[in-house]
């Protein structure tokens, strides 16, 4: 029979092992956004997460393997937020309040992982490995149009609203916020901010 002394160690190894890949994460995160993917080393990596460089190899392979679950991760976690929004028993409008006021905490409280995301959906970017995920996000983005054709179908949104277009300007609207948050020291991105924003877009849908 195992002891729960010899059961112990394995405990501590798995915790250590989730501990040190999101420590490589937090790192690869900060790095890519700073510099690109050219840019980066996996030197620098290992030098700014003091995870030696063989252990780096153990987990990701290379620096492409840590690229492609960094940007697998972020894509996952900033839209499945979004998805299990998009069910909530609101009306269109709260459901894009509340959508901005999460991705507002996410920037707030993960700066690194909030730069790297807006990186990743730059439009003009010309990585080689970045656009093996474009169809991902353009595929996935699919739940803010239908969170706005759903208000326009209820009769909440004005009939000529284009769902589209509306989704550029509230993703435009949300980039700004966020770089301007990324650029300054002091918190700007409040659930109050979010709302004013959505309140703004949500008159201009009814004019």
């Amino acid at each position: 029979m195992q002891t729960a002394t010899q059961s112990h160690p394995r405990h501590i190894t798995e915790t250590s092992d989730s501990n040190t890949k999101e420590r490589i994460f937090q790192t690869a995160a900060h790095l890519f956004a700073r510099k690109g993917y050219r840019g980066v080393s996996m030197r620098e990596i290992s030098q700014e997460s003091g995870v030696t460089k063989p252990t780096i190899y153990y987990y990701f392979g290379s620096k492409e393997g840590i690229y492609r679950q960094l940007i697998d991760a972020t894509i996952q976690e900033v839209f499945s937020t979004l998805e299990h929004i998009e069910d909530y028993d609101l009306s269109a409008k709260e459901k894009l309040v509340v959508m901005t006021q999460r991705l507002f905490k996410l920037t707030a409280n993960h700066p690194d992982f909030a730069k790297f995301f807006l990186t990743i959906v730059t439009p003009f970017s010309d990585d080689e490995v970045l656009s093996k995920f474009t169809k991902e996000v353009e595929k996935r983005s699919h739940v803010l149009t239908s969170v706005i054709a759903e208000g326009v179908s209820s009769g909440e949104f004005g009939a000529g609203a284009n769902p589209q277009l509306a989704t550029q300007i509230i993703a435009g609207a949300w980039q700004h916020f966020i770089w301007q948050q990324l650029a300054g020291k002091k918190r700007i991105l409040t659930d109050e901010l979010a709302r004013d924003v959505i309140e703004i877009l949500f008159k201009g849908l009814n004019e």
